[in-house]
């Protein structure tokens, strides 16, 4: 699964590294993640999802390497091999922020549709979600 989406907003800038290297910030609001246990750079969280007959979780762990203008997000879902994971990179730049996610999740099908809809919902709301962390953060 393939997704790109860009944030366009005058206060943007390389300021907001602080907000989308911390996973409780990102992984809610994204994904959907409850759970979330981050340490230095690596995180562990659980992402619920629909089953073919009901409702599950995923425990997703991994890394958060950050640098002054982009942070990007080494994804596995435990319990799987090594094709399932993926990564979320987030490009900072004045005025604009992009988030490219790359993601191979189990039952990708049904899935999918259901971690798109949290996007879809997250590139809605995120203006005003950034603003707001920004006022707790003081940045």
């Amino acid at each position: 699964m393939e997704e790109k989406i860009e944030l366009l907003e005058d206060g943007f800038d390389e300021k907001l590294v602080a907000i989308f290297s911390d996973p409780n910030f990102l992984l809610p609001n994204l994904l959907g993640a409850i759970n979330i246990d981050f340490k230095e750079n690596d995180f562990r969280a659980e992402i619920p999802m629909s089953l073919l007959f009901g409702k599950g979780t995923y425990v997703i762990y991994g890394k958060i390497m950050s640098s002054l203008s982009s942070v990007i997000y080494v994804i596995n879902v435990a319990g799987y091999g090594p094709d399932k994971g993926g990564k979320i990179r987030i490009d900072l730049q004045k005025g604009k922020v992009t988030i490219s996610i790359s993601l191979s999740i189990p039952i990708e099908p049904i899935n999918s549709r259901v971690i798109k809809s949290r996007i879809k919902e997250f590139k809605n709301k995120a203006n005003e979600l950034i603003r707001l962390e920004r006022i707790k953060r003081k940045i």
